[in-house]
């Protein structure tokens, strides 16, 4: 279904393009722009989430384990004969273009805050779109933001290390008012699972290497469950930042709590032994709990009581939580019983595999 998405949008542009060509007779010099593509995944996080945050990084050294999973962020590019610059999110079944910004990018979207600040002198059109339901908790915005800068560089023929598009894609983010962090990035730029060291605005990323036997046991446990409920992450992130600052001490021993958890989840997958894993997924989501009330909802709770009762040791809202994504592991006699209890009560249960890529960047040159 992907890659019948894919060809029908490659359709559609190329249709337009060779009919603007041969308007104004120039088919030959549309044949030398080449149409660009990438691809970023999103991540489940494991453990240690929040932590990356600033204001928490900046005093305290973060740290967080995620896993980069094959639900991925997509986005081509197609050059264009004029200089006008457009995006057009499927998901959001909305055009985007460029509009004069200050520093500030308070309260445009995403896209177009990208559009705005990567200034091109070339025209180009680009459609964008993902894997994953809205407001999955699963860091699209960040693998959004990798996808683009990391396509927009490609396109101006600017070499961009990993860090740097990191760097630029998370400052753009967090200008428009979402208070992120940098593990959705990394996750999406690296690929792999991985421990994210996060002191202020620098991250040391260290994969957590795991042999193909412990990796598939782990694959074969994990279910990714969607509450259907969409969630907007950033007035969730705000308000934990706000009781941080305000000095709450609940919310200060809850960060430190899942740090902990976090060094705690390494030493497990450096064993590796995973049988403490429902476990520490389990602490994890208490604590993350801990942090601010809008983190929990009732659909949420009974979500987790059918995981229980189904088999399964433990799990963890992803993302800022909300609603969006539950990640459970499970038993692996009871996990097929688990599936079917979570379908029963209208959750969709969303099948993944680890994505060891990261940003990947072609042309059909």
């Amino acid at each position: 279904m992907r890659s019948t998405l894919l060809h029908r949008i490659q359709d559609d542009w190329s249709n337009q393009q060779v009919s603007v060509a041969e308007q104004e007779g120039t088919i030959a010099s549309l044949s030398r722009r080449v149409p660009l593509y990438a691809r970023a995944p999103t991540r489940i996080d494991l453990a240690g989430g929040w932590t990356d945050l600033i204001p928490f990084a900046m005093e305290n050294k973060g740290f967080v384990v995620n896993a980069a999973i094959d639900l991925h962020v997509y986005s081509y590019l197609t050059p264009v004969l004029d200089s006008c610059v457009s995006l057009y999110a499927v998901d959001l079944k909305e055009f985007f273009h460029p509009v004069e910004v200050s520093a500030c990018l308070h309260g445009l979207n995403l896209p177009q805050a990208i559009l705005s600040r990567v200034r091109l002198s070339r025209g180009c059109h680009l459609v964008s779109w993902s894997d994953v339901p809205k407001g999955s908790g699963l860091g699209a915005s960040g693998a959004l933001g990798i996808v683009l800068v990391g396509l927009l560089s490609a396109f101006v023929e600017k070499k961009l290390s990993p860090c740097q598009i990191v760097d630029i894609a998370a400052d753009i983010e967090q200008k428009t008012g979402i208070p992120c962090g940098k593990q959705d990035h990394y996750a999406g730029v690296l690929g792999g699972i991985n421990l994210l060291q996060c002191d202020g605005g620098s991250v040391k990323s260290t994969p957590l290497g795991l042999t193909e036997d412990a990796l598939e046991e782990l694959q074969n446990s994990l279910l990714l469950v969607y509450t259907g409920e969409s969630h907007f992450s950033g007035s969730i992130l705000q308000n934990v930042i706000d009781a941080y600052k305000s000095g709450n001490r609940r919310t200060h021993d809850a960060l430190k709590a899942l740090r902990r958890i976090a060094n705690e989840m390494k030493q497990l997958f450096e064993i590796p032994n995973f049988s403490d894993l429902g476990q520490l997924l389990d602490e994890n989501w208490h604590f993350q709990k801990q942090l601010h009330l809008s983190i929990n909802t009732e659909r949420i709770d009974e979500l987790f009581d059918i995981g229980k009762k189904s088999g399964c040791s433990g799990g963890k809202a992803c993302g800022a939580g909300g609603g969006g994504c539950l990640v459970f592991y499970c038993n692996a006699d009871r996990i097929d019983s688990a599936r079917r209890a979570f379908r029963a009560v209208g959750a969709r249960v969303i099948p993944f595999r680890f994505d060891f890529e990261g940003l990947r960047m072609w042309s059909l040159e």
